[in-house]
């Protein structure tokens, strides 16, 4: 008995399953429209006090233009733009001469506006982590735009949910985005993990699978959310739902 015991806490020592935030652990399109009038009130704000009063349409090519310029980097050189450059673009495109302490201010405004619309967590997450905490230490590497690190970390915590998670790697606290392998190192070492027992879970093929793939990890592709990749994916598994992610991955184990 002692002897399977201290087995068992060998395995669970030695493999990690890491976990995307957007479209896998959370909806990104959940309550995104009250997130969005929180960063559009910010910016109409700061605007004022320049005597600008851009219209409807003027800040939505603003926010296509970052969020044009925010894909070229993610996907093309493995970095996410950090809050404040997308800030400073949307205020460049709107020809906005913003002082430091308005671009701060403007900056603060949108890493919060997560609060103003917290998005919901997929379904049966909370149990799938619980269990999943039986057997694996638990990692989360995020890609993140107007919603640092700091500010998941604190959504995390506000849900009940930072407590089954061991290593973080946010893109802009690690300076480069998935398929990096940065991040999938950094959760792997702070875990103590071996790639070869361990899994990531996460909706992008282009990102999440081929991240993890590199590493010799194995690789769930969710589609709870993302159905995008669903049949073209390099995965091990494709998952729709949280309870078969985790019965799969405790039989991993077993």
């Amino acid at each position: 008995m002692i002897y399977h015991a201290v087995l068992f806490v060998c395995i669970m020592k030695n493999s990690m399953v890491s976990i995307d935030f957007w479209n896998t652990l959370v909806c990104h399109r959940s309550n995104g429209v009250n997130r969005t009038q929180a960063r559009i009130r910010g910016l109409r704000s700061i605007a004022r006090i320049y005597d600008k009063n851009p219209n409807e349409e003027q800040i939505q090519q603003a926010r296509k233009a970052v969020s044009q310029a925010f894909d070229v980097e993610w996907l093309g050189n493995q970095r996410t733009l950090t809050t404040e450059e997308l800030v400073r673009g949307m205020l460049v495109h709107l020809n906005i001469p913003a002082q430091e302490k308005h671009i701060e201010e403007l900056t603060a405004t949108f890493q919060e506006s997560l609060y103003e619309g917290p998005p919901e967590p997929a379904p049966g997450i909370k149990k799938a982590l619980e269990e999943l905490s039986r057997y694996y230490r638990i990692g989360l590497i995020s890609d993140t735009m107007f919603s640092p690190g700091t500010i998941l970390r604190k959504y995390l915590d506000q849900i009940g949910l930072l407590q089954y998670f061991d290593a973080f790697a946010f893109s802009d606290e690690m300076g480069v985005s998935k398929p990096h392998p940065k991040p999938y190192r950094y959760v792997l070492q702070s875990t103590g993990a071996d790639p070869a027992l361990s899994w990531h879970v996460g909706d992008i093929q282009q990102t999440d699978i081929v991240g993890a793939k590199s590493m010799g990890m194995g690789a769930v592709l969710y589609t709870g959310f993302n159905k995008n990749d669903q049949k073209n994916s390099t995965a091990d598994f494709v998952c729709e739902h949280w309870e078969a992610v985790a019965d799969i991955l405790v039989s991993e184990r077993k």
